[in-house]
């Protein structure tokens, strides 16, 4: 008489939520003591080897993730190790309310022959019959899950327009047991709250305001999630503090889409837009300290500059501008107090075994004023631009060259990944399926690359070959500098200078300036001490390229 194999069982029960989770004699329970009874029946009526092997719990996890859960990715490995070889449940929608996930989890069954046995719907799992019966059940657990999301999210969409609370832990208030969606104001966390916002407004930093509270003992709120964790307070920070600072519950606004707050909100359905409606809990700020507080965030955000210190001295050629000729590294703006205690301002080398520096206003203003000149000097322009546009149609040849390589290395990345794609059902197996994906995303951003490069190509070859560098858009962006320059803001005067100027190289004999465009032979302007000490200036061919605020000129 042939032995009847042995059934290894594995247990699969599920619940979706945390309440039923903690229910001593709830679902779980009930689950658990069904599948025990199946399989004590298998052995005793009918005189059938079955045991169980494993028990694969997920608490408080919803239908559509269950196959992304730890206690499912245990099951899969034992079913690929042999210790389970066959999984058992209550109904079908206990292991998944997604067809999709649920069919591949089916295919793996059949790859291991491991049997499916579901005490509620009974089919065989061998039949084409019965995966056809299985795709139908699955479908229809999965449109009840969709249908009771839907239902949710208006059921949640309506208490927002009547501004409750739709769950979460918010600083300064405590969730009310009995009123829910009507928090109730934490003392304590409000005294916090309004201490933070104001601590804002007088320093204008978010970093010293987070240190300010956390010295005073203050911590982020610590509470115990629906899933039973506690949440330590933790010290404040720079994006924690931020967060607190912008949120306007504490104006008495409940906020509606939030999420979708950054987006168009003409391109939205009106269910979509973000919105802000009166709430039903009590304001802890001002509206005119929290408005206050949102235009210095926006303003320092800005400018990059705290509103609440007085500008001393605006460093336009910081960020990468300004460059040592004595050793090639760059120069940042700094200062320092002299013996006499006056403040002086100069940039340094970054260089720690270089450490060259000069006066901030006078390299400032040297540059400025012969940005300004150029724009005058029209005859000059004419011989800059037409030797600017002599070098670039030299190197056209070059540029052809690399676009030429660069669409024979796409076609070779291309042909590689179709090679891939037309084997990969002969090739692919669960071990070497991640490999072949990893490749073929390594071939998909080199080719994204390869494609920008050569867009990048083509554009510079255009222009070059239709000699796009005009005496008149030179001069346009040069005067909009000159007339501009003097009656703005001087962190507006930074950002202009960086439209303008390419790089500066600073040396003690002279400086060389480049406007946007290729690298020039020689500066646009060299400052050469005389016997007088006098400094003194030399034009040459540099030009600025094409930008979208400054018009069209050479390119880089």
């Amino acid at each position: 008489m042939e032995d009847k194999v042995m059934k290894r069982c594995g247990f699969v029960i599920r619940v979706s939520t945390d309440k039923q989770a903690r229910n001593p004699e709830g679902s779980l329970t009930n689950q658990l003591q069904r599948l025990q009874a199946h399989i004590e029946y298998k052995k005793t009526a009918c005189g059938e080897p079955w045991i169980e092997a494993g028990r694969y719990i997920l608490k408080g996890i919803s239908g559509k993730d269950s196959f992304r859960s730890i206690e499912f990715t245990q099951l899969l490995e034992d079913i690929k190790s042999g210790k389970v070889n066959t999984v058992i449940c209550t109904a079908l929608d206990r292991i998944s309310r997604s067809v999709r996930d649920f069919l591949n989890f089916f295919e793996i069954l059949n790859k291991y022959d491991v049997e499916f046995v579901c005490l509620k719907q009974n089919y065989d799992t061998t039949s084409s019959q019965g995966k056809l019966f299985i795709t139908i059940m699955m479908a229809l657990a999965e449109f009840e899950r969709t249908q009771t999301s839907e239902r949710n999210k208006e059921a949640t969409l309506a208490r927002a327009e009547r501004g409750l609370w739709n769950g979460g832990h918010l600083l300064g208030f405590d969730l009310d047991p009995n009123r829910k969606g009507y928090p109730v104001v934490n003392e304590k966390e409000k005294a916090l709250v309004q201490f933070a916002f104001k601590k804002y407004l007088e320093c204008g930093s978010l970093m010293k305001t987070a240190r300010a509270i956390n010295d005073n003992g203050y911590r982020t709120k610590g509470y115990t999630s629906r899933r039973g964790k506690f949440r330590t307070p933790e010290k404040f920070g720079r994006s924690s503090i931020k967060q607190l600072l912008v949120n306007c519950a504490y104006i008495g606004l409940k906020e509606i889409n939030k999420k979708k707050k950054l987006q168009d909100q003409a391109k939205l359905q009106e269910k979509e837009r973000y919105r802000t409606v009166k709430a039903v809990w009590e304001l802890l700020i001002d509206e005119e300290t929290f408005y206050n507080v949102q235009k210095l965030i926006k303003q320092n955000t800005k400018t990059k500059h705290n509103g609440t210190k007085i500008i001393k001295h605006t460093y336009i050629l910081n960020g990468g501008l300004l460059w040592c000729g004595k050793c090639n590294s760059q120069m940042e703006g700094t200062c320092g107090t002299g013996k006499r205690g006056n403040k002086y301002f100069y940039y340094l080398c970054k260089n720690k075994d270089c450490r060259f520096k000069l006066p901030a206003e006078e390299i400032e203003r040297v540059i400025i004023e012969r940005i300004k000149y150029l724009s005058s000097d029209s005859a000059l322009m004419e011989k800059l631009i037409a030797h600017t546009n002599d070098k670039l149609m030299k190197e056209l040849p070059q540029l052809k060259h690399r676009k030429t390589h660069l669409q024979k290395e796409l076609a070779e990345v291309k042909a590689f990944a179709d090679g891939i794609m037309n084997k990969w059902t002969a090739m692919a197996t669960d071990e070497s399926s991640i490999f072949l994906n990893e490749k073929l995303n390594e071939l998909g951003q080199r080719r994204k690359e390869i494609e920008t490069g050569i867009a990048s190509l083509e554009t510079m070859i255009k222009e070059i070959e239709r000699e796009s560098i005009s005496k008149e858009l030179v001069m346009l962006a040069l005067n909009r500098f000159t007339d501009l320059f003097d009656k703005i803001k001087p962190y507006r005067q930074k950002d202009m200078m960086r439209l303008v100027l390419q790089k500066a190289t600073l040396s003690p004999t002279k400086i060389q300036i480049a406007l946007y465009g290729r690298q020039p032979d020689t500066g646009l302007l060299e400052l050469c001490k005389t016997d007088s000490e006098e400094l003194r200036c030399q034009t040459s061919n540099w030009l600025p390229r094409e930008d979208s605020n400054l018009g069209h000129g050479g390119y880089t």
